[in-house]
């Protein structure tokens, strides 16, 4: 079978028939991966690391563990999430590896219910390109950034993150709530000090929504 090198060449090929074409030698189902997920992917690991030459290295480097792995006939049975686990892992490397890592403190875990605030995610979905939202996600706790990111960024499933991270459906679903709820108190406090110091609000208030 001949590989479709380009996209909108007939039909759409699935990502898993070219990481098969991959494993037996086309390089231009390589092409085909990179031109669909070069610039999703790109922009991921430039929201988790804030970094555009970071993310830039941690795309090519996810990009080549795509083709050794194919190459020594591993074919993943979804491809995008393991592409997004792949990334996940480099960022985590990278944070490991860094000395400027910027944590803050945080509360013990309590048990909550899983759900998202419907406040907080109609905040992010209309500021999700803001520059004053990235920089509020990128303080939450590591395990929180990546799953919101995943959801509101790259738009996976629950159901695609569990198997992005490894983890079971439910501590998705509770990270997600917890996140939400750390982001919320992040944006309050961002708020008060904007408010306190005579700027302008970090947030503006929306007509028609219930503060």
């Amino acid at each position: 079978m001949q590989p479709r090198a380009l996209e909108g060449a007939g039909p759409l090929v699935e990502d898993e028939d070219l990481m098969r074409e991959l494993a037996s030698g086309s390089g231009s189902a390589m092409d085909v991966l990179v031109h669909r997920y070069h610039q999703p992917l790109h922009g991921y690991l430039y929201r988790m690391t804030m970094n555009e030459g970071i993310a830039a290295d941690l795309v090519q480097e996810s990009f080549l563990a795509i083709y050794r792995e194919a190459r020594r006939g591993n074919v993943p049975e979804k491809l995008k999430p393991w592409l997004y686990r792949i990334a996940t892992n480099l960022c985590k490397d990278y944070w490991k590896k860094s000395s400027t890592r910027r944590e803050i403190a945080l509360e013990p875990d309590t048990v909550e219910q899983a759900g998202e605030s419907a406040a907080t995610v109609n905040m992010l979905e209309l500021q999700v390109e803001r520059q004053w939202m990235l920089d509020a996600l990128n303080r939450l706790q590591e395990d929180y950034r990546s799953v919101l990111f995943l959801r509101f960024y790259q738009d996976l499933t629950y159901e695609q993150i569990a198997e992005t991270l490894g983890l079971p459906l439910n501590t998705v679903k509770s990270r997600m709530f917890r996140g939400l709820k750390q982001l919320e108190s992040i944006i309050g406090i961002d708020k008060q000090e904007d408010e306190g110091s005579g700027l302008p609000e970090i947030a503006p208030r929306r007509k028609g929504r219930a503060e």
